[in-house]
């Protein structure tokens, strides 16, 4: 889900955002794509590694983009990946997991583990 809203808003991978690699969808990192470093610097009053020139309306502008490129994507993903969670847990209970957290418990492990 955080990594779906990250490329929603920033337009790049949640470990991208954070700064944990350098993982850009086109290559290099563009005006258009920000991370939390960038945001950082520009709430400590730098340009955040955004062009002035081409985008007058700064952070604001680049979200604004974002979203209206990307936010359909993130509100289905936002939507889809839960319900698929409870289908795929409804559907696998008795075939795989209850048998699964039985061995589990017949193994010693009791309470504290569960699938």
């Amino acid at each position: 889900m955080a990594d779906a809203v990250s490329r929603g808003m920033f337009s790049v991978p949640l470990m991208t955002f954070l700064g944990l690699s350098q993982n850009f969808p086109g290559g290099t990192n563009n005006s258009w794509e920000l991370t939390l470093p960038e945001l950082v610097n520009v709430a400590m009053g730098g340009s955040g590694n955004i062009s002035a020139s081409g985008f007058p309306g700064g952070v604001p502008e680049v979200l604004k983009r974002n979203l209206k490129n990307n936010g359909l994507k993130m509100a289905a993903s936002a939507v889809l990946i839960p319900v698929g969670f409870r289908l795929a847990t409804k559907l696998l209970r008795k075939p795989v997991i209850t048998p699964m957290n039985k061995l589990i418990k017949m193994a010693g492990l009791g309470s504290e583990v569960k699938v």
